[in-house]
């Protein structure tokens, strides 16, 4: 009891440190937002009107109505859209850092029982890219995301066709645009900021959005970890051979026997992840003959003797 009385106040002093800082950043942003508000309309290929609406159509999905929606603007806005420094950027840094300590809070109570390890490993599934892409997509965030990245649209197509697969989340199979995490991190910090660094708040509006939450009991294992598990059990020596920049591909050998492949161009640690997968797919096929031949053989010596 001591012990959690004292991780929580450790816990309460982290959050009043991080809220000092965030005091000071809330008064340099007062000095931003002022002389935004004095800036000259950004050409968004839209009237200012639509944008308005666009807002509040925002808002409508947080269920949360800024007090200052140039923090919204700015939430939804990629550097790439403008040369003047006007970017999600720093929103996201902010709504990084009160998001990893609403799901530090949340699993410490959710969770007395599991290790620091654990709860770390949890925690970082449920804030990580893929797992807050899919929040934006799920919610149709990515539409009010202002941008002059002309790949990012397709990247958004084929993430949105690739999770179906996955409906919790690929643990490193799909390549996420890492725009789409960045707008849900944005928003989280500007509704903090907006709401006076209320983190109750901030919860109340973002629970359920960010449903489903990956729990205990639905949290997997990622495929390079997992594949040096298994083999580790049975003294299998593991071996990815790099093929990347020959042909995007890595092979994998478990004892010097081929057992998997994975490719992807854009991203080497996918072709990475996916060779991993590929492996634990074949290996289960060949563990499985060799657990049946190992019983054959055995029931073959009980007979003969």
């Amino acid at each position: 009891m001591e012990s959690q009385q004292e991780e929580s106040a450790a816990a309460a002093a982290a959050t009043l440190d991080m809220i000092k800082v965030l005091e000071i950043t809330s008064e340099s942003h007062k000095g931003t937002k002022e002389s935004s508000d004095d800036r000259s309309e950004v050409a968004s290929g839209k009237q200012t009107t639509d944008w308005l609406a666009d807002l509040d159509e925002v808002e409508e999905i947080l269920n949360y109505k800024f007090k200052s929606k140039k923090l919204l603007e700015e939430a939804l806005t990629h550097a790439s859209f403008s040369d003047q420094c006007f970017s999600y950027e720093r929103l996201e840094y902010v709504g990084d850092s009160v998001l990893n300590l609403l799901f530090t809070k949340e699993q410490f109570f959710l969770y007395p029982d599991l290790p620091p390890g654990a709860l770390t490993r949890l925690r970082s599934a449920n804030v990580d890219t893929e797992k807050l892409a899919r929040v934006a997509i799920k919610h149709k965030l990515h539409r009010y995301l202002r941008h002059k990245m002309p790949l990012l649209e397709e990247q958004i197509r084929e993430f949105s066709q690739a999770i179906l697969d996955y409906p919790l989340h690929s643990n490193g199979l799909v390549d996420t645009p890492k725009a789409l995490a960045d707008i849900v991190e944005a928003a989280i910090g500007a509704v903090f900021i907006d709401s006076n660094f209320s983190i109750d708040i901030v919860w109340k509006i973002f629970k359920d959005l960010l449903e489903p939450i990956i729990s205990q009991e639905t949290l997997k294992v990622h495929p390079v970890t997992e594949l040096y598990e298994v083999c580790q059990k049975r003294n299998l020596k593991v071996k990815f051979v790099d093929l990347w920049k020959e042909n995007m591909a890595f092979d994998v050998f478990i004892d010097d026997q081929f057992v998997g492949r994975g490719t992807y161009g854009l991203k080497k640690e996918i072709a990475h992840n996916r060779a991993a997968k590929n492996a634990l797919n074949n290996i289960r096929k060949i563990l499985s003959e060799k657990d049946c031949s190992d019983v054959d053989e055995q029931n073959i010596y009980r007979v003969e003797n």
